[in-house]
C-alpha cells in the first residue's frame, strides 16, 4: 500500500526560515563543529506537557520542541539546528521521508546558543 505524501497539507503550515545546521564531528580528539546555513520549510512548536511527563525523569527539566521539516536535509540525532540564535539539539529523529517530511523532537541547548 503506498504511502500518502503530505507536501499538500503541510503547504500553508510551514514557514521557509532561515536557520543554520551545526554538525560535530571528532578531528584528531577534539570535537569540531561545521555551521552550514540553510533554508528550510519548517514548523515549529512545543512538546506538550503530557508527552514531556513521559520522557525519562533526567529529561523533563529541559525545554523541548517538535519539530516538522518539508523537504529538507535529514538530520541526526545530536545535530543542531539554530534559529534566530537560539540552538535546538535533536534528540528524537522520525523520517518521514516517503511522506514528504522529516519530524524531529529536540530540545532548547543552551550550550548551543550564541
Amino acid at each position: 500500500m503506498a504511502v500518502p505524501n503530505m507536501a499538500r497539507t503541510l503547504r500553508g503550515w510551514v514557514k521557509l526560515t532561515k536557520c543554520y545546521t551545526v554538525v560535530q564531528s571528532v578531528v584528531d580528539y577534539e570535537t569540531v563543529e561545521v555551521k552550514t546555513a540553510i533554508n528550510l520549510k519548517l514548523n515549529k512548536q512545543p512538546v506538550p506537557p503530557e508527552k514531556v511527563v513521559q520522557l525519562p525523569e533526567y529529561d523533563r527539566a529541559w525545554k523541548w520542541w517538535s519539530f516538522i521539516i518539508q523537504k529538507g536535509p535529514l538530520l541526526a540525532v545530536d545535530d543542531i539546528i539554530e534559529i534566530s540564535g537560539i540552538g535546538y539539539r535533536i534528540k528524537i529523529r522520525t523520517d518521514w521521508s516517503e511522506s514528504g517530511f522529516q519530524k524531529y523532537q529536540a530540545i532548547e541547548d543552551y550550550e548551543a546558543s550564541t
